[in-house]
């Protein structure tokens, strides 16, 4: 849908190019001639002005934020490397001896139903990962070693307590960065749509799409070379997924992210973990390439 819609404005606003040319030579047409013996031309030209100024569609006016993924450092080789992670729900198992290991520059994209493991799994990698507040309580079992100067980003699935109420949103952002400048703060704030005063909005009034593009001002702001996204697409609209995909798409660093986005999925993985109930198949692949031996 952002595909087509995005092609269909490229070919309205390449007609308007065309027509505001069309327009100029006839207004230049009419202040050369207008005090002239054509006058039947020129009222003939300022009719057509009239006709194509009518006509003109206006310019898109959607709003796309900018992102862009940038390290400070890359990791290791190996970003990560885990075995026999387990992690049990009330007694019963949601994860049980999983292993792996990802290299730096994978895109892994965990699939299946809700329900299954996805984000059960990814806290329990992240327990005691470098940049995330440690949480034991989310892994039983099992060990998960971080790679050489790995840093994480975390885009967690619920939102509740990420972001601290009783400051503005430009104030929660420059706690992650207190050298940078205000100047600084507010043009990033501007990249992800809080255009103006935007940025002086408490936090406790931002909305869903407003919280998550605010956390991913936070990521892009830590630099992180690690980025662990979970349903990071659930809060925001065509453009901003559309904007989130190219952005991963062109980070360098690695992915691990929980999406329905068939497009995120298919243009972003280069590794799919698929959940099915008690298992979870690792497969070294495109999305689309895992897809089709499905079929």
């Amino acid at each position: 849908m952002v595909v087509a819609k995005t092609q269909i404005r490229s070919t309205l606003e390449a007609d308007i190019t065309q027509r505001e040319k069309k327009i100029a030579q006839l207004n230049d047409f009419i202040a050369r001639f207008s005090a002239g013996t054509r006058a039947s031309q020129v009222a003939s030209r300022r009719k057509e002005v009239e006709r194509l100024q009518t006509t003109e569609l206006a310019r898109s006016n959607i709003q796309r934020p900018y992102i862009k993924f940038t390290a400070n450092r890359p990791s290791g080789r190996v970003a990560l490397e885990c075995k026999g992670v387990s992690k049990a729900h009330q007694g019963v198992p949601v994860v049980a001896h999983f292993g792996a290991m990802v290299n730096r520059g994978e895109k892994i994209v965990l699939v299946g139903r809700n329900g299954l493991g996805k984000t059960t799994l990814l806290k329990a990698l992240l327990a005691d990962a470098p940049g995330v507040d440690p949480s034991p309580g989310d892994i039983d079992q099992g060990t998960v070693r971080w790679g050489h100067e790995v840093s994480v980003g975390y885009f967690a699935q619920d939102h509740t307590g990420a972001i601290t109420h009783g400051l503005t949103a430009v104030e929660w952002l420059h706690g992650f960065d207190p050298s940078a400048s205000r100047q600084d703060i507010h043009g990033l704030l501007g990249q992800m749509l809080f255009s103006g005063e935007e940025g002086l909005k408490p936090t406790e009034a931002l909305s869903g799409g407003e919280t998550a593009r605010l956390l991913f001002c936070r990521i892009i702001l830590q630099k992180p070379n690690v980025l662990v996204l979970d349903e990071p697409t659930n809060h925001l609209d065509l453009e901003s997924i559309n904007a989130l995909n190219v952005a991963l798409q062109k980070f360098d660093g690695t992915v691990l992210i929980v999406t329905h986005d068939e497009d995120v999925m298919e243009e972003v993985g280069t590794r799919v973990w698929h959940f099915e109930p008690g298992v979870i198949h690792d497969f070294k692949g495109s999305y689309e390439e895992y897809a089709s031996i499905l079929v």
